[in-house]
């Protein structure tokens, strides 16, 4: 029944936001009554941080296990991060909405959250691999942040404007995937021009 209440709460949080999800409908549309919801999370914040959890355990391993590889060149580690972000948002194409609506409305409960997964130890591996080829001279000196902007908004904008896209941006008889496997070069590209030593 946990299970199956985060999915439920995971659907309409991602379809509907935070705020506009109300824990009697999440109960309805588990079949269960309030008390029962209850009985497994006490509060709308609880529930969120375990949604938001499933969410984060569902790709931020994968992610941070793709940038560490220091045997694999930056090229590839890029693409399998692409096709990683791909494939969880052609699955799931109203989360980055979803998260760029909740990282406005509360960080802080995002950063709590990943924290009590302990996923700040893998990041942190994720950015020493990072550093350590950087001082290297294997990869330009680029600050972190600036790294994090670039790869968010690439990957994300696409499935952002994806209504933009079906109204005005697809050529005739191209799907968005097409436009996606297309628009994975430039991504890939990009990146490599600022993260690149040549």
């Amino acid at each position: 029944m946990e299970e199956k209440i985060i999915e439920v709460a995971k659907a309409l949080f991602i379809e509907k936001g935070y705020a506009e999800t109300s824990m009697s409908e999440i109960a309805a549309k588990a079949g269960i009554n309030r008390p029962g919801l209850h009985y497994y999370f006490r509060t709308k914040d609880k529930m969120f941080e375990a949604v938001f959890g499933d969410i984060l355990l569902s790709i931020v391993p994968k992610i941070f296990d793709i940038i560490s590889q220091k045997d694999m060149n930056i090229e590839r580690r890029i693409e399998e991060m692409i096709d990683t972000y791909y494939a969880l948002f052609i699955d799931n194409p109203k989360l980055p909405m979803f998260m760029m609506r909740e990282i406005n409305r509360d960080a802080n409960l995002l950063i709590k959250t990943a924290t009590q997964l302990n996923i700040h130890e893998k990041f942190r591996h994720s950015l020493d691999t990072i550093e350590q080829e950087m001082k290297e001279g294997k990869l330009k000196q680029v600050p972190i942040r600036f790294m994090f902007y670039n790869i968010s908004s690439l990957l994300t904008i696409p499935f952002l404007t994806q209504d933009l896209t079906y109204s005005i941006l697809l050529e005739e008889g191209e799907t968005f995937e097409d436009m996606l496997k297309e628009w994975k070069p430039y991504i890939i590209k990009q990146l490599l021009n600022l993260i690149e030593n040549r």
